[in-house]
């Protein structure tokens, strides 16, 4: 607990989750996935429901744990804002599938699938006029995916092929994506 910067551990270990900060609850449980000394940390949404000061916070213990422990870190979140500075790869994965993979900076400066592009457009939250963006239609039940590509009924840019088969993947310098028309 001490390495993950909770102060007094000795008397905090002594104590119930309820007399703990969010933020303190976090650590602890990172505190506890690390007790192992693991290679692979997977965090999966590890500053969800954090004020923002926290989550700098733990996004600094984890960068801190991947240097110094040279621990590997998958972390899994829907907030591309976040992921923009913690990440030097990132998957984005729609329905279940990749649909595409490149260095962070390539992602937010290239983005080569619509789905990667509707997301980084949603997450700078509004438009010039001061309503929300937003991805059209709803993300489908797993029973009920689509046939082709699964982002297609929601694209912007679908055409007829994009319904009938399921792309393949292209792939320049590093960077991979599933979208036959761009």
């Amino acid at each position: 607990m001490e390495q993950v910067g909770i102060d007094e551990p000795e008397k905090r270990y002594e104590q119930y989750p309820h007399e703990f900060s969010g933020g303190m609850q976090q650590r602890v449980l990172i505190a506890m996935a690390l007790a192992q000394k693991p290679d692979l940390l997977i965090a999966d949404e590890p500053t969800t429901a954090l004020d923002v000061t926290i989550q700098r916070q733990i996004l600094e213990l984890l960068r801190n744990l991947n240097k110094t422990r040279k621990l590997a870190i998958l972390f899994i979140t829907h907030d591309l804002i976040l992921i923009r500075e913690f990440a030097d790869r990132i998957l984005v994965m729609y329905a279940g599938k990749i649909v595409e993979s490149a260095s962070a900076s390539t992602i937010f400066n290239q983005p080569k699938h619509p789905y990667t592009e509707a997301l980084i457009r949603v997450s700078s939250l509004e438009k010039s006029d001061g309503r929300f963006n937003a991805i059209s239609g709803t993300v489908p039940l797993p029973a009920e995916y689509p046939t082709g590509c699964r982002f297609h009924p929601r694209c912007d840019f679908s055409e007829e092929s994009c319904s009938v088969s399921i792309p393949e993947f292209e792939s320049e310098n590093g960077h991979s994506w599933a979208c036959p028309i761009v």
